[in-house]
């Protein structure tokens, strides 16, 4: 949740991600989201768009529906509506605005580099390969960039930061040092900037525990994501009053394929039904549920996440916010991730490794062995002279913390758990969905959305391209380096524009083809890309 790095040891290289648990035994979620029974700490307080208005009806007939209210929802909202014409639009989400992983992920704006580049070379060649680091990479200034354009840079706590990946196993530092070299040899000036540390000098730099063997560093991202996607859908809602509406609390239950009396898909919710020329995906984890043929292709996996009270010393080691973490333990048991926020009590977002188990069953609890991990793994990984006394809560002013009775008084304030998704052949599924993948047919040319012509009242021209299901989703724990550029393309190829751009950028790897999916649900089990995941490097 939130970016994890892929430090893998399986048949193919999946994107950094953390802490699993299994939704179900067969890791395939049948449901539409749920009421998540724990409250992440990002989304106290809630913005007045997250709150239900069940009294308002859904419009009939729009021009694109769009299902899921997270990164991916703010990206292609944003962009469709400002490169669009005239689109009637309606965001569809299930329970409130940003609820579900975005909401709930750690804030963490670091991208995979070296660690899985020579694993994609081999697997899709060096050009792709590169390609999709650069596209990783790309996501940092490209969020930045954002919020000065939204102005809500100081807001959303967007900033780069000194990304830190601590080494506890020395086999494994030193096969990242061997991976390092590949990567910067090939990627060049494309590579940025890394900088190793070893034994002693990386425990003092960074007021490390003793156990530390090693660190390699580079710039990385932080970032408040609750806030962020929320600002931009609330602007959007202002701007386009017109063109776009959000309904919460109305999960779409299922989609109709067009008959003779209706052009257009049909999309039930629990709110109503509405009609679209499109249809836009991006539930991630729960895509399958209403695109069956995904199952299988898009796994689940439930993380744990914590906001906790620093040690009254580490302000030494994280800067109060200007540095975020990655912890190597061992090759077999993954990896632990940290931001801390720049403001309040500087309150240490920290995300579990590889501890957890199916303990948490059905219920969409978090573990309690993954909780058990996250509440005592940092005065270890930093030492205790370093993490020093426990603080103590501060006495919040009336702006500073809503949540006061909220949450814990002891080192751990708020833990919580949240669904992300697992893309089993390790790359995001993006762009629009074949018919046989959708499993019905799409509304004819005739129901392409069109501009009137003011004069005649005669149509005008299209401004979309042909209708279709359409899908951004299985970021595999590195929503926060895929989601926003992999939904702007999607925007952009919805509406028809010239692709000749976005190739230059765009994974092209990253499409939905039938024989994809075939190959995908064939090749790679369930059970291999799950457990997989607790290893770190191929040793």
């Amino acid at each position: 949740m939130g970016n994890c790095v892929s430090r893998s040891k399986q048949p193919f290289p999946v994107s950094r991600s953390s802490s699993a648990e299994k939704n179900m035994g067969s890791g395939v979620l049948d449901g539409l989201p749920i009421a998540e029974p724990t409250t992440s700490f990002w989304t106290i307080p809630a913005t007045p768009i997250a709150k239900p208005r069940p009294q308002e009806n859904l419009p009939s007939h729009v021009d694109v529906v769009i299902i899921g209210s997270g990164i991916s929802g703010a990206s292609f909202a944003r962009t469709l509506l400002e490169c669009g014409d005239c689109l009637h639009v309606v965001m569809l989400e299930a329970q409130d605005v940003c609820s579900g992983a975005t909401g709930r992920n750690g804030g963490h704006i670091f991208p995979a580099t070296y660690h899985d580049y020579e694993d994609l070379k081999k697997r899709v060649g060096e050009d792709m390969a590169k390609k999709m680091i650069r596209f990783r990479k790309a996501h940092l200034d490209e969020i930045l960039a954002i919020a000065v354009e939204e102005g809500i840079t100081e807001y959303t706590q967007c900033r780069a930061v000194e990304g830190v990946d601590v080494y506890f196993d020395k086999p494994t530092f030193k096969e990242a040092q061997r991976k390092l070299q590949v990567y910067q040899r090939d990627m060049g000036e494309h590579a940025g900037s890394y900088t190793c540390y070893e034994g002693l000098d990386a425990q003092e730099k960074f007021h490390l525990s003793p156990l530390a063997v090693g660190c390699i560093t580079t710039r990385a991202g932080a970032i408040h994501p609750y806030r962020f996607v929320t600002s931009i859908l609330s602007r959007l809602l202002t701007d386009y009053p017109k063109e776009f509406e959000i309904h919460t609390r109305a999960p779409c239950t299922s989609i109709d394929e067009p008959t003779s009396s209706c052009p257009f898909y049909r999309l039930t919710t629990a709110r109503g039904v509405i009609t679209a020329s499109h249809v836009v995906h991006l539930t991630n984890a729960y895509a399958p549920a209403l695109l069956p043929a995904l199952k299988g292709a898009i796994l689940p996996i439930r993380e744990t996440m914590t906001a906790q009270r620093p040690g009254r010393n580490l302000h030494a080691s994280t800067l109060r916010g200007g540095r975020s973490f990655v912890f190597f333990d061992s090759p077999r048991k993954g990896f632990d991730y940290l931001t801390q926020l720049p403001e309040g009590e500087h309150e240490l977002m920290f995300g579990a490794g590889f501890e957890s188990s199916t303990d948490s069953g059905n219920n969409a609890m978090y573990g309690v062995h993954s909780a058990a991990h996250v509440g005592g793994a940092m005065p270890i990984y930093f030492g205790a002279e370093s993490w020093g006394a426990e603080a103590l809560p501060t006495t919040p002013t009336d702006d500073q913390d809503v949540g006061v009775g909220l949450w814990a008084e002891g080192r751990v304030k708020a833990i919580w758990s949240g669904l992300l998704s697992e893309s089993v052949d390790g790359m995001p599924w993006v762009g629009k969905v074949p018919v046989n993948v959708a499993g019905r047919r799409a509304p004819p040319a005739s129901s392409t959305p069109s501009t009137l012509n003011s004069d005649t009242k005669k149509l005008k021209s299209v401004v979309t391209a042909a209708p279709g299901e359409w899908i951004a989703a299985g970021y595999s724990g590195e929503g926060m380096v895929h989601a926003w550029l992999s939904s702007k393309a999607v925007a952009l190829m919805l509406l028809g524009e010239d692709l000749t751009e976005v190739k230059t950028w765009f994974p092209e790897l990253f499409s939905v083809t039938e024989d994809r999916v075939k190959v995908a649900k064939r090749t790679f089990k369930p059970d291999v890309v799950l457990s997989g995941k607790k290893c770190v490097f191929s040793l």
